[in-house]
């Protein structure tokens, strides 16, 4: 059964409307399986849109935030270079389609993001969302300012004491999980340096 078709069943099963799901996952199914690393961003929920991800950014970024995917994608492909040398847009155009983006709630939001039933989603829908994930086959997850909600949702390696300081290990996956902040509204550079540092062999 299709992974989408499924989603829709057990939003039923709950009573939920099921047809207003935003369909995510591998932006470019060619780009994306000749890539490496292969990366997954983890991001919260979509801006009242419905729709596939897909057809969304098939033609590069669009939007502040998906340009800042954009950069980071491209920061990780290319090694961080310079960031003058990856913010042009033929890298960034290039750099989306090669990754996996999803959202933890299916179904649009708002402007202003709800935590607490984005995380609640997150957690009624944790068999399908492992799922997914595992079907995507990353090497580095961005946790997209959804770090919490990964802890328990994946089998993380986790520190207690200090747990967003560096990336950690999920061992169902093998990826490097690391712990960053969400997209929107952030600067350009400064978090294309601290992504950078977060992966580097200090860091994580």
């Amino acid at each position: 059964m299709d992974i989408w078709t499924e989603w829709e069943d057990h939003y039923r099963a709950m009573g939920l409307d099921g047809a207003g799901i935003c369909k995510d996952g591998i932006i470019n199914e060619e780009k994306y399986n000749a890539t490496r690393p292969r990366i997954l961003f983890v991001l919260r929920e979509t801006n009242e849109f419905t729709g596939g991800l897909s057809q969304l950014l098939a033609d590069g970024p669009h939007y502040p935030m998906w340009y800042a995917v954009a950069r980071w994608a491209a920061g990780i492909l290319q090694g961080f270079p310079p960031f003058e040398d990856i913010d042009k847009d033929a890298v960034l155009q290039d750099a989306i389609q090669r990754i996996a983006v999803i959202n933890l709630k299916k179904v649009t939001g708002g402007a202003a993001a709800d935590l607490v039933a984005i995380n609640a989603y997150a957690y009624r829908d944790r068999v399908l969302l492992s799922k997914q994930i595992q079907s995507i086959g990353p090497e580095i997850i961005v946790a997209c300012g959804t770090f919490d909600a990964l802890i328990w949702l994946l089998d993380v390696a986790i520190q207690p004491g200090e747990p967003h300081v560096k990336a950690v290990l999920d061992k169902t996956t093998g990826a490097r999980v690391v712990p960053f902040v969400h997209p929107a509204r952030v600067d350009k550079r400064a978090t294309y340096e601290r992504l950078m540092n977060l992966l580097s062999p200090d860091g994580g």
